[in-house]
């Protein structure tokens, strides 16, 4: 299991952790009835970060922002000597999340779209 923290990667926070990590946070939070703020972010995402200062402020304020795609993971192992050997693949992670939360009585507090953001993710 990896969780070393967020680093900077042309000014946007990511974290160092990886799926057993990232998975076992949010299992934890939501038995403990604890909000926390997770996203998968590739390159784009990145850069959207870098060049709009507001996305960039949000991202930074999140609980987690995994390495989503490949090059945000190499950008870690090379700026930040990482040791990541994957990305954390956000429609698996979710799938994982998911699986883990089967059955128990938390399944229903996952996935909630907060009022004023944007999509449609409900519980």
């Amino acid at each position: 299991m990896i969780d070393k923290g967020k680093r900077n990667v042309l000014g946007v926070q990511v974290s160092i952790i990886d799926y057993e990590a990232v998975l076992a946070c949010v299992i934890e939070a939501a038995k403990a009835r604890r909000s926390i703020t997770v996203t998968a972010l590739a390159v784009h995402g990145v850069m959207s970060g870098v060049l709009d200062r507001g996305q960039g402020h949000r991202l930074n304020h999140l609980d987690f922002v995994v390495p989503d795609g490949q090059p945000v993971r190499w950008a870690l192992n090379a700026l930040h000597r990482a040791r990541l050997s994957d990305r954390v693949y956000g429609p698996s992670l979710m799938l994982r999340v998911c699986d883990a939360a089967a059955g128990q009585d938390f399944a229903d507090l996952l996935v909630r779209k907060h009022e004023g953001s944007t999509g449609s993710a409900q519980a």
